[in-house]
């Protein structure tokens, strides 16, 4: 039997390999949490550099519009200064709203006045040219307030640059030492439970006296290993996942890193500047080729803002709520009215039930599934899409999955549009999978895979069902706690 200072000696060696582990444990946590804050850093000054770029766009097309106006005086023109105008501070305001650095914070308030001056002297333009032709100087002076802009959109945007290579640099760093660390954890407390495990049998060495209780201990010996067998399968699948983790996460870092943004928004000034300042000495196919070029340009900025979808899915912070979900149809419904109105689409929802969602992360599904249902449409029948949803519980085994007897949202979403042969049927959840041409319809190939990582982080199964050119359907199941 085991002696009582025996009995003392072990539990001392139980609690200081507990309080161990629970140290490493945590000193863990914290390289992770680190290695998390630094990438959503990353990610927050992109989203201010993209906000900065589509304000600038905007203001571009502003002036081209208004330009448009003023020698061709056709309304269409202005209908478009107008919607452009409105734009700027729209993307302006987002921009604005993400700085919290102060000295770019002084830089942005800069960039609004600079903007607020150039649109006020093209309203006083339009004044003059409702009566009179306008001067070459006051093109001057226009040309002058917008090469203002531009240069405080550079002095923004290298602020922002600055304080970007900062966080790389910090991300870099977490990047590296983390898995580091954590494989040093490991390696700390596979140290102290095989210390720990040796100590113990030290103390537990029976005399000759004990044989009869040897078969007895072989078994609290078993057991002893095969929770330590359990407990080095667990750590070994967490490293697993982090080393998965870190790869996606430096696939990502690379994509929208300084060397891809810098040449992009280059191209995009560039190509820009040569359609405002020299548009007259363009011949036809001069212009059709700027316009190829910034359709690319445009397409590489739309992957990038998936991208950063698609990262921040994954990320961010996940808060549960019960939430109405046809008020979320109606919302992505209403930013949809100019598409719905050009294509004749009818929306027709059904009963639609509360459920316990993420709902900014669900609204961006709704989003993405309405919004492929339109691009997706049938080119000479008007787009018929029908949503509903109820809570269900399946007694028995079902196609998708369910676990009987639990009650689930069940969320069906189904159109009229040119569907999928139905072999695509996983494929089409995969980043970056097309099966339509992207000349014919545009697209980045990631949005059914930001859906299926929004279920997925709802503890949800999604499936589709469709077949070439008969519509397709797509069920989502929530579970209802």
């Amino acid at each position: 039997m085991i002696k009582k200072e025996q009995y003392s000696r072990i539990k001392i060696i139980f609690l200081f390999g507990a309080i161990a582990l629970i140290v490493l444990s945590i000193l863990s946590y914290v390289r992770i949490k680190n290695l998390i804050e630094a990438s959503e850093l990353v990610l927050h000054t992109e989203e201010v550099k993209l906000e900065l770029e589509r304000t600038m766009q905007e203001l571009l097309r502003a002036e081209s519009s208004h330009r448009g106006y003023i020698h061709a005086k056709d309304s269409s023109f202005l209908n478009d200064y107008f919607k452009a105008r409105s734009n700027v501070y729209v993307h302006l305001s987002k921009a604005d709203s993400l700085i919290i650095n102060p000295f770019v914070k002084q830089q942005a308030i800069a960039l609004h006045a600079a903007i607020d001056k150039r649109l006020d002297y093209m309203k006083s333009i339009l004044d003059v040219a409702a009566s009179s032709e306008v001067s070459s100087q006051r093109w001057l002076v226009g040309k002058a307030l917008m090469d203002e802009v531009r240069e405080q959109v550079d002095k923004t945007e290298f602020a922002e640059e600055q304080l970007m290579n900062q966080r790389v640099a910090s991300l870099n760093k977490e990047t590296f030492m983390t898995p580091l660390f954590t494989v040093c954890l490991i390696i700390g407390a596979i140290l102290i439970l095989v210390g720990a495990y040796f100590k113990i049998m030290k103390e537990l060495k029976i005399s000759d006296s004990l044989k009869s209780n040897v078969e007895q201990r072989s078994n609290e010996l078993l057991q002893a290993n095969e929770e330590l067998a359990f407990q080095n399968e667990e750590k070994e699948k967490r490293t697993a996942e982090l080393v998965i983790a870190n790869k996606e996460l430096e696939s990502f870092n690379y994509i929208s890193s300084h060397d891809l943004q810098e040449p992009l928004r280059q191209i995009q000034n560039f190509s820009s500047r040569i359609i405002t300042d020299e548009q007259q000495n363009l011949s036809d196919k001069g212009k059709n080729y700027l316009e190829k070029m910034n359709n690319a340009a445009n397409r590489m900025q739309t992957l990038i803002a998936d991208l950063l979808v698609y990262s921040r899915t994954k990320t961010a912070e996940r808060k549960f709520e019960i939430t109405d979900l046809n008020q979320i149809v109606k919302d992505v419904t209403a930013e949809f009215k100019e598409t719905i109105d050009e294509k004749h689409a009818t929306i027709e929802v059904g009963e639609m039930c509360d459920a316990n969602v993420i709902p900014f992360q669900f609204r961006q599904l709704m989003h993405n599934l309405i919004g492929n249902s339109l691009k997706f449409s049938s080119p000479n029948i008007p787009p018929h899409i029908k949503i509903s949803s109820c809570n269900i519980t399946h007694s028995k085994p079902n196609n998708a999955n369910l676990t009987p007897e639990k009650e689930y949202c069940h969320i069906s979403i189904t159109d009229n549009g040119i569907g999928f042969e139905p072999q695509y049927k996983d494929r089409i959840f995969e980043v970056f999978q097309r099966l339509h041409d992207k000349q014919k319809i545009n697209g980045t190939g990631i949005g059914l895979a930001i859906v299926k990582k929004i279920v997925e982080n709802h503890n949800g199964i999604i499936t589709a069902t469709s077949k070439l050119n008969g519509g397709a359907t797509f069920d989502i199941y929530i579970p209802s706690t």
